[in-house]
């Protein structure tokens, strides 16, 4: 938001309260790739604390949600939450000339302007799928499921979490045949691939499926196919798709992305491709669609990721959940 505080719709850019010392929690995880295009967890935050829903996002570093400084109804182009969106205060702004707001422009890689808005820090983040976040930074506290209270000191994080480079391969052909650095992102719906590397890859996986699915135009996504029968669950999937694209790393660990965790079915009942290209990415975005049924491990203490098919329908219980520092 340019300018003074004033009551417009907006983005609250939220500082993360969480205890300093390791721990453990379980987050019930709502939503799905396909329609809902997003995963979310349910937060309390405030004094007194109420729900909110927040996307889990491994590809952002910042923690915002969206907020409404109006008196004048409710947000007709917000994205969906329990309760009405969390309304700011003046006295939870973080000034200009606060630390925090050189850290959070540091992160962003931007330079803040404290002229126009001196009792406030604006930000505006850009997106690879071409969203923007435009909001000012608030001081505020969410309450998590350990059953203490929240303290009132900051956590950091990476920007990012890379498992290194590595080669793309549809059974044991090889597309392509220079490493690409990987990201893995859960705010991203689908995976995305450098529009060279796609390419190959449709080629190839068009040159091997079987004549029983014939290419039709499906407004969810740019590439899917039609089988002898509407495809109503994975397991029909599995009966027409039969290739296996995987990540190949140079430590010698593998990604397998079967078929089921690069397509979805279709309100129509098509298969459509979940991995798409983006044009002038050199790196690849693994999103929600290759995350599901996977265990991902993220120990940032000692800086390693890990993961394994695993029947993500049950909840963990907490003292099996990976212990690392917040």
């Amino acid at each position: 938001m340019a300018g003074s505080w004033a009551p417009v719709v907006g983005v609250l850019l939220l500082l993360p309260l969480l205890p300093l010392a390791s721990s453990s929690m379980v987050f019930k995880l709502d939503g799905n790739v396909y329609p809902t295009g997003h995963f979310y967890v349910t937060m309390n935050i405030g004094e007194p604390a109420k729900p909110y829903f927040l996307d889990v996002d491994t590809g952002s570093n910042l923690t915002w949600l969206e907020c409404n400084a109006l008196a004048k109804g409710p947000c007709l182009t917000c994205n969906k939450v329990p309760r009405p969106l969390y309304r700011p205060t003046r006295s939870k702004l973080v000034p200009c000339a606060d630390p925090l707001c050189d850290a959070l422009h540091h992160d962003l890689g931007t330079t803040k302007n404290c002229r126009d808005a001196v009792h406030q820090c604006d930000y505006e983040i850009a997106y690879l799928d071409g969203s923007t976040s435009l909001g000012v930074l608030l001081r505020d506290k969410f309450s998590l499921p350990t059953g203490r209270a929240p303290k009132d000191s900051p956590f950091g994080g990476p920007n990012h979490y890379s498992p290194g480079q590595a080669t793309l391969h549809l059974d044991t052909k090889s597309i392509g045949t220079r490493p690409v650095p990987v990201v893995l992102d859960s705010g991203s719906t689908y995976t995305y691939l450098p529009g060279d590397l796609h390419t190959q890859l449709v080629s190839t996986l068009k040159a091997s499926l079987g004549k029983s699915l014939k290419e039709v135009p499906d407004a969810s996504l740019p590439l899917c196919w039609k089988g002898p029968r509407p495809f109503k669950s994975v397991d029909d999937l599995k009966k027409e798709f039969n290739p296996l694209v995987s990540l190949k790393f140079g430590s010698g660990v593998t990604m397998a992305i079967p078929p089921e965790n690069y397509l979805v079915i279709t309100e129509h009942g098509n298969a459509c491709f979940g991995i798409l290209a983006h044009q002038g990415l050199d790196m690849y975005l693994i999103g929600d669609i290759t995350m599901q049924d996977q265990l991902m491990i993220y120990d940032n203490e000692k800086g390693r990721i890990g993961w394994m098919q695993s029947p993500c329908d049950k909840m963990p219980k907490s003292k099996a959940v990976i212990v690392s520092r917040i």
